[in-house]
Formats: C-alpha cells, structure tokens, sequence
C-alpha cells in the first residue's frame, strides 16, 4: 500500500512540474550540447541532425566519457573494433581506442556508421536505429517482420530514439539548425501539450519501472 501511495505522489509532483514547467523539466530530461558538431556530420552524412542527437542522448545521455559494460565507448558509443574499421575507411591513420572519447571523432564515427545503416535499409529509420544498437542481424529481422527474435532491449532502444528525436524536434528546432524558436516558459497550447504530454508519459513510465523492479 505504501509503495502505491509513494508512486501515486510521484505521478502527481512529475504532473505539477510539467504543467507548470514543461520546458526547464524537458530540458532537463533531453539535454543538448555539441550541436555545431552534431548539424556538420549529421550535414555530411545526410543524416537529420535531431536523429544524431536522440542517438547521442540515448547512447550515452551527452557524457563523452561513457564506457559499456560491453566496451563501447564515447558519446556514439561505438565498439572498438567497429571506430577502428570506420577509422581505416576514412583513411585516419591514427585511430586509438581512447580517442574515442573525443566528441569529435566520436560524432565523426557514430554519424558515418549510422548513414551506412541508412543505406543498407533504404533509409527506413527504425531498422537502422535497432541495427545500432543490435547489430546488422537484428535489424535485418525488424525490417523482415521477425520481431519475435530481436531483443528486447533493441526494441525497446528503438521506441527510446524515436521518443528523443520528437522532443528535440520540440525542443531544439534553432539550436539545431531547422527552424523557429520556440519561446521558452510559454509555447503555443499545442505545442505544450504535445510536450507535456511526452513528458507526463516519460513520468508514467519511470514510476511504472520502479514498481516493476520491487
């Protein structure tokens, strides 16, 4: 009983401070830094710059030191072996693993590895975005229909950028190069609606984690 009181009240507070502060809360949730980095390769490699950012932001949440379980490293989150084969394409001679922790290089590869998923699925976005996080294998399978093998945790990545890529489509449409501002406390009633509404959501789904982990 005390458990669903507890996530009752969270629900509650995560609703007061969306309604009366959706953008600082948003802001919060969906940072965003590097973006002259993210609109030159996201240009180069005809990529949406608000894609390369949810990636980022669901990769790595903008640290650029962020180090996997598995090894994957920096703010794209790239395995070794993989930035190295990026590295040898590009013909950048002086690939070590700890570079990958430079924004840069690190956006250089992980945007250059997501154009080439692009192109193997015909631009179709999600089977891309599951192949970046599962592998070639997995996103072959999304695209084919057989998502009863992928894993959980791809389909779950995909829901993820999807989800980040509309809120910085919301959030950021200047800083990121295609668009008009948005004013910051006081957003047209659509607008804040449409956030909110990904935020109450966001809120929901924290809580739900919560009681799921007891």
């Amino acid at each position: 009983m005390l458990l669903w009181i507890l996530a009752i009240v969270l629900v509650v507070l995560g609703a007061l401070v969306i309604l009366f502060f959706p953008r600082i809360f948003a802001e919060l949730r969906y940072p965003l830094a590097y973006e002259d980095l993210i609109k030159r390769e996201a240009a180069a490699h005809d990529l949406d710059p608000f894609l390369v950012a949810a990636v980022i932001r669901s990769e790595s949440g903008f640290n650029p030191n962020a180090t996997s379980p598995a090894g994957a490293r920096g703010l794209m989150q790239l395995m070794p072996l993989t930035a190295q084969g990026i590295a040898r394409r590009l013909g950048e001679s002086d690939f070590t693993v700890d570079k990958l922790y430079d924004p840069e290089r690190s956006i250089r590869y992980g945007t250059y590895h997501l154009q080439g998923l692009m192109g193997r699925y015909d631009s179709d976005l999600e089977p891309a975005i599951v192949a970046y996080n599962g592998g070639g294998g997995a996103g072959d399978r999304y695209q084919a229909g057989d998502r009863s093998t992928v894993p959980t945790e791809s389909l779950n990545y995909v829901k993820k950028v999807i989800a980040a890529k509309a809120a910085y489509e919301e959030l950021y449409p200047v800083r990121l190069g295609t668009g008009k501002s948005l004013q910051d406390f006081f957003q047209p009633a659509e607008q804040q609606n449409t956030l909110s509404s990904l935020l109450l959501k966001a809120v929901q789904g924290a809580v739900a984690s919560k009681l799921g982990a007891q």
